[in-house]
């Protein structure tokens, strides 16, 4: 049986190796961090007959490579800005990539293709909910149509219990989320891609209760699908971040007011970086609170099929595992990856090369595959069809 690595032990690495093990996808999982206490914790957890732990620096290339080469796969669980030192380094090791993000600003995955293909790696990204989960259900909805032309994804991991001020529980790194507030996204509009500002288009959106109306805002979460999107037909397609109401407006008060700039000032003498003090600041209020949290996704697909027009709309409710002490977060992102290496593991994905999820689950019995395999995990997504 297969040994994988898990780089990161963080919010979701755990999360990715315990459902490896769990589900006998993997005989063994190393999980490596720079953090050896994090680590320390996981095999703890996890038990050292079929953990390994191991400290490891990402940045330090040549130990990064030599992980690499102990294992089947790699599940990348890693800060975003890391991205390309991985997949450079996965190439270089021979070794399958599963990224939870697969992007990064100024990082381009399919610029890796050729070196994948010729070393018969095979590297998938955006592996998590979102993105991850949002490609395969786009891609599935756009394969049943004959014709696609319309797509929006709405996505956010909410707490249960919402504390003031900005009834937000932080469940990933506070850096991926400062960015979600201020880096441009990327969407579809009249059938190019353009680029619009983070926050903009704001919309009401209801979710079944305990959750209920919310508010959703454009955030950059295409990923693979800025490129492939227009391939599979899209003329609209974007990401919208949910939050509850009142959210957007206090961040964009705080991003205006230049609360996540990265210029320096100067303060008594001290050069201070907005954002890293914001991020400080933040992060420790954003802690605060009970724990359990829910996932919200759904994904609209607008097309036409035999000349008749019709919407399907996935939808996904997910909470907080209170039995294991698991956020939704992590299930639905770790659990997801877990679920696609395994299909990595067994030949399921085709490779070499980069392989975008909206394109390997257009196919509807890997989606079925995927499916189900969710659904052992509690995690449910529903369909609805309407014509019109």
């Amino acid at each position: 049986m297969a040994k994988v690595l898990v780089l990161g032990a963080g919010l979701m690495g755990p999360a990715i190796a315990s459902d490896l093990l769990k589900y006998g996808i993997a005989e063994r999982v190393m999980v490596a961090d720079i953090d050896p206490e994090r680590v320390g914790e996981v095999v703890r957890c996890l038990g050292p007959e079929r953990c390994q732990g191991m400290v490891l620096d990402v940045w330090d290339r040549q130990a990064l490579v030599d992980a690499m080469r102990q294992v089947e796969v790699v599940a990348g669980a890693y800060p975003a800005a890391a991205v390309a030192q991985v997949t450079e380094a996965a190439i270089e090791a021979g070794v399958s990539l599963a990224d939870l993000t697969g992007s990064a600003e100024g990082f381009d995955i399919f610029a890796y293709h050729q070196r994948a293909v010729t070393a018969g790696v095979t590297l998938l990204p955006g592996c998590g909910v979102a993105p991850g989960l949002t490609n395969v259900l786009v891609g599935q909805g756009a394969a049943r149509f004959d014709r696609v032309s319309e797509g929006v994804i709405y996505v956010g991991g909410l707490p249960l219990h919402p504390r003031p001020p900005l009834g937000y529980r932080v469940v990933f790194s506070m850096d991926a989320l400062i960015d979600e507030y201020v880096v441009p996204a990327l969407v579809i509009k009249e059938g190019r891609v353009v680029e619009v500002p983070a926050l903009d288009g704001l919309e009401e959106v209801a979710f079944p209760d305990p959750v209920g109306v919310c508010e959703a805002f454009y955030t950059d979460g295409l990923g693979t699908m800025v490129r492939t999107g227009m391939q599979m037909g899209f003329r609209e397609l974007a990401e919208k971040t949910v939050r509850y109401p009142g959210h957007r407006d206090k961040v964009a008060f705080l991003r205006d007011c230049g609360f996540f700039s990265r210029e320096p000032v100067r303060v008594d003498g001290v050069e201070v970086v907005p954002r890293r003090f914001t991020g400080a600041l933040l992060g420790s209020l954003l802690e605060q609170g009970d724990e359990a949290d829910v996932t919200v996704l759904r994904v609209v697909v607008r097309g036409e099929s035999q000349g008749k027009r019709g919407t399907w709309t996935f939808d996904m409710v997910d909470f907080y595992d209170h039995d294991n002490r698991v956020t939704s977060m992590a299930r639905t992102t770790g659990y997801t990856c877990s679920i696609l290496v395994g299909m990595l593991l067994r030949g399921r994905i085709a490779g070499p090369g980069v392989v975008p999820l909206e394109q390997v689950f257009a196919d509807a019995a890997m989606y079925e595959e995927l499916r189900e395999e969710l659904g052992k995990r509690g995690m449910r997504i529903t369909e609805q069809f309407e014509e019109g």
